[in-house]
């Protein structure tokens, strides 16, 4: 069985389950197969000498293939900071509304004890707070929970 590695498709092949090979693709031994595969699975980039970068240091980085180096993507870095702010907020409120809602029943059904009217009226407090972050910003501040 021989393994094959194609620059221009960034590809692999083996000869007995690909029935077609490109031609310029170029044979390697079972252990290079194995060594790039395994880089390629964490994030490295393949050189035409089939040596590889390092990893990159974060899902945020990108390859400049002009310096070779992996470079921030701050933009990406940043929209995912967002995603993750909603993701946090919508995640918050819930948790809000469920504690309002069982000591608003405790309250409404005269079954509340020593300081649940106060409980209630901190998360509701807490709530609003919760609804007024922007969170398109990325150093929006959480408030504490009660």
């Amino acid at each position: 069985m021989k393994h094959y590695y194609n620059k221009k498709t960034r590809s692999f092949y083996i000869d007995e389950i690909n029935t077609s090979i490109p031609n310029d693709s170029a044979e390697i031994t079972e252990d290079q197969h194995n060594e790039l595969y395994n880089a390629i699975n964490t994030g490295c980039v393949i050189f035409d000498d089939l040596t590889y970068s390092e990893s990159p240091p974060s899902a945020f980085h990108k390859w400049n293939e002009k310096t070779n180096k992996w470079v921030l993507d701050k933009d990406a870095e940043n929209e995912a900071t967002i995603v993750q702010n909603q993701a946090m907020k919508n995640s918050l409120i819930n948790e809000a509304n469920e504690k309002i809602a069982v000591l608003q029943d405790t309250i409404d059904l005269e079954m509340q004890e020593d300081n649940e009217e106060a409980q209630l009226k901190q998360w509701k407090k807490y709530r609003i707070l919760l609804t007024r972050i922007d969170t398109s910003d990325i150093n929006a501040v959480f408030p504490d929970k009660p």
